[in-house]
């Protein structure tokens, strides 16, 4: 009933407007159609909107044309030399000192025994004491081994104090405890290296490197290096390179660039325990040229 009523009234409201406006232009004058009209358009100009043509939005799709991706190779071409390549050190030189050094071993040399690539592949951790060394002595030590920490390949080596776990003992020491290690030692040696290897893998376990406490000055920094380079190694001395530190009549020199090199061939990631002389020097041309 509410909303039956509400609707009654409306429509009455709408009739007496529409009712109210006719009886007005009656009472005027014939001049007035002008105005009625004019208020009929006013009146419907307001009550009703024209609506707006509907407009339909397509979207626009393109199509891009398909492009074919063509892959160039270019073959960058080899350089002319290696970054190893030492300028008047051919190839060839290289391979005939890597056998001399690293496939042979200074007391087996005359034996017939055939010596493989054997080298460290784990950290050396190394302990240094003795009689009469000084902080010179230390100096030359730890100074070396930092150059062979920086040849890549090189598992590194760093010093350890008294009571530590070490593989390498570096010892200062008497000729006679010296020459009594080994009978190959005579009263002229200065120094002697040995070291231990695993048969199966011929990887270096640990080592000893033994120095006459008594070596004179201007001679210790090349035994030192001397050795150091053997139980890393390089494990027997050159008879070809007379300017080298492992030269077998030592002119007591110290590591040069053909020596370095030399390491950083053996410590290469293409060289491995147990390599023989033909597979080294087939890595070594394809790394050294």
């Amino acid at each position: 009933m509410k909303k039956a009523t509400a609707i009654i009234i409306c429509l009455i409201v709408v009739f007496t407007s529409a009712s109210c406006v006719r009886i007005n232009n009656i009472t005027n004058t014939e001049t007035t159609t002008v105005t009625k009209t004019v208020t009929e358009k006013q009146t419907a100009a307001a009550d009703f909107t024209v609506p707006e043509p509907e407009t339909t939005v397509i979207p626009e799709t393109t199509t891009e044309p398909e492009t074919e991706t063509t892959t160039v190779q270019t073959t960058i071409p080899k350089p002319e030399h290696s970054d190893m390549y030492i300028k008047g050190v051919s190839t060839e030189m290289m391979v005939e000192y890597f056998a001399e050094t690293v496939l042979s071993a200074e007391y087996a040399r005359d034996s017939g025994h055939k010596v493989l690539v054997q080298k460290w592949n784990k950290p050396v951790r190394y302990y240094i004491h003795g009689i009469n060394y000084n902080s010179t002595d230390v100096y030359y030590i730890t100074e070396f081994f930092e150059r062979l920490n920086r040849i890549d390949g090189f598992p590194g080596a760093y010093r350890v104090n008294f009571g530590e776990s070490y593989n390498l003992e570096i010892k200062f020491c008497t000729r006679l405890e010296l020459q009594a290690k080994t009978i190959t030692v005579d009263e002229t040696c200065a120094a002697f290296t040995s070291f231990t290897f695993n048969t199966a893998t011929d990887e270096i376990q640990n080592g000893t490197i033994l120095y006459c406490h008594d070596i004179p000055r201007d001679q210790r920094q090349s035994v030192i290096q001397e050795e150091i380079l053997n139980c890393m190694g390089m494990s027997d001395d050159t008879l070809l390179r007379t300017n080298s530190v492992i030269y077998q009549y030592s002119n007591y020199n110290t590591a040069d660039e053909v020596d370095m090199t030399l390491f950083a061939l053996l410590y290469s990631d293409r060289i491995k325990c147990g390599m023989n002389r033909e597979q080294c020097a087939a890595a070594i041309k394809e790394i050294y040229y």
